[in-house]
């Protein structure tokens, strides 16, 4: 295949993936994550997702196969689903895992393991108990080692225990987050979007920083928002119109890095604060050095020593004795828990669990060390005013959902997200910033 027939990173590709995926490179994706059509009669606009049941175990085949060839050696699939019927008879249904289990084998794919989503609420049924899963196979293509790194997913323990990891627990096979309602402001008008906490978890702990990630069934556009917030390249492929669109416009509201987005959100809630606001980049500057001073004088947490808090920052679990740990963790719990006091410390944890929903599940030490990482980044950042200035102008000019830039000034356009004001606002936007091979995809 010819250098330029390939697809290039960071885009959403507009077609059906069986034509699409053939033009990425062999073995070149750390990780796939996705939900393919479960086949159950859902109304989407641009695929018929009734299929007779050949037909679409043809179709999955296909796919599964390509994903196989893409992806590196030791490479990882996240394989999102539910159950399928026949055709006219849904009282009868068929787990899609059992069903597509030796399409992947077929393949070559080897099941690391198999993880149950549980949410809350969940379809109800008159004659039989209301659905409140999914399942999630880990699939691996053999041949290399699987990256995997379960720190930067850890969850809160559920008790003051010494024995317990600081940082949190491994938070096992079974994942508790609730479903995203349909139709959200945040989100899309895709029937079926999956949490990013879902895909948070897979991309943290499957991937690192750099690596390329692909969605062939990109729908809402959750994978390749994250992977991209996370400071990942990534693939989405996606046959409604619509729905790539309103990717693109979720796209346009986060950052390509962590600390960037953490910084957007920081202009967002301290300098901007109501949207319609418009500032000089210059003034924006300085707003943010009165909030966020770039000399450190912040209260520290409670009665913590500056070496215990080193310890923490440094992500050193080993670092802390058992004797000290259940105190330590006490008393950070305290200093997020009280909401009266402001510092900045608490100013950039706000930010950061505004950005990244998976947040909320952290420990507080955990939290904590997250939140003096950037404060830390931001500080070095803010030593030079012309270089934050630089940096403020780079953040908004990335970020084309939440802000307009007017020259040397901008004004904040959505505080919360909102797809369908920028939607009614400049319906057309998406098209216009978007390359002409990705709306217009002929293979």
């Amino acid at each position: 295949m010819k250098q330029r027939d390939l697809l290039a990173p960071d885009n959403i590709y507009l077609g059906n993936c069986v034509d699409i995926l053939p033009r990425v490179r062999s073995d070149s994706i750390r990780l796939i994550h996705t939900s393919p059509p479960y086949n159950i009669g859902r109304k989407y606009s641009a695929y018929a997702d009734s299929k007779p049941r050949r037909e679409y175990l043809e179709f999955v085949s296909q796919v599964i196969d390509e994903c196989f060839r893409i992806l590196l050696p030791g490479g990882s699939l996240f394989w999102q689903t539910g159950y399928t019927s026949e055709i006219g008879t849904a009282d009868h249904i068929y787990p899609l895992d059992h069903l597509t289990f030796d399409v992947f084998l077929h393949a070559g794919f080897r099941l690391k393991d198999r993880i149950i989503w549980r949410y809350f609420g969940g379809m109800a049924f008159k004659k039989k108990f209301t659905n409140k899963h999914e399942t999630i196979l880990w699939w691996v293509k053999p041949g290399g080692e699987t990256y995997f790194d379960v720190f930067p997913v850890r969850e809160k323990s559920k008790e003051y225990d010494a024995r317990n990891n600081l940082f949190g627990r491994n938070p096992g096979n079974v994942w508790e987050v609730d479903r995203v309602a349909f139709g959200t402001t945040e989100q899309s008008s895709h029937v079926a979007v999956f949490p990013e906490e879902i895909s948070e978890r897979v991309v943290l702990s499957c991937s690192k920083p750099g690596d390329l990630c692909l969605d062939p069934f990109s729908g809402s556009g959750t994978l390749c928002r994250v992977a991209k917030c996370r400071g990942r390249g990534y693939i989405g492929i996606e046959i409604d119109q619509r729905y790539l669109n309103e990717s693109l416009i979720r796209l346009g509201f986060c950052q390509s890095n962590e600390f960037d987005n953490v910084l957007s959100q920081l202009l967002k809630e301290h300098v901007f604060q109501k949207e319609n606001s418009t500032w000089s980049i210059e003034r924006a500057a300085d707003r943010l050095l009165q909030v966020l001073p770039a000399e450190e004088h912040s209260r520290v947490a409670s009665n913590l020593s500056p070496e215990q808090l080193s310890v923490i920052v440094s992500f050193n679990e080993n670092g802390v004795s058992k004797s000290t740990k259940a105190d330590i963790w006490r008393q950070l719990d305290d200093y997020f828990a009280d909401r009266r006091q402001k510092d900045a410390v608490r100013m950039v944890d706000s930010a950061h669990l505004s950005c990244f929903k998976l947040n909320k599940v952290y420990n507080s030490p955990m939290r904590y060390a997250l939140a003096r990482r950037w404060l830390d980044e931001y500080r070095n950042l803010a030593k030079s005013k012309a270089e934050l200035i630089r940096h403020i102008q780079l953040v908004i000019s990335n970020e084309p959902s939440s802000y307009q830039v007017h020259g040397t000034s901008a004004t904040l356009k959505s505080m919360h997200r909102d797809i369908r004001a920028i939607q009614r606002s400049t319906p057309d936007s998406p098209g216009k910033s978007t390359p002409k091979e990705q709306l217009n995809l002929a293979v």
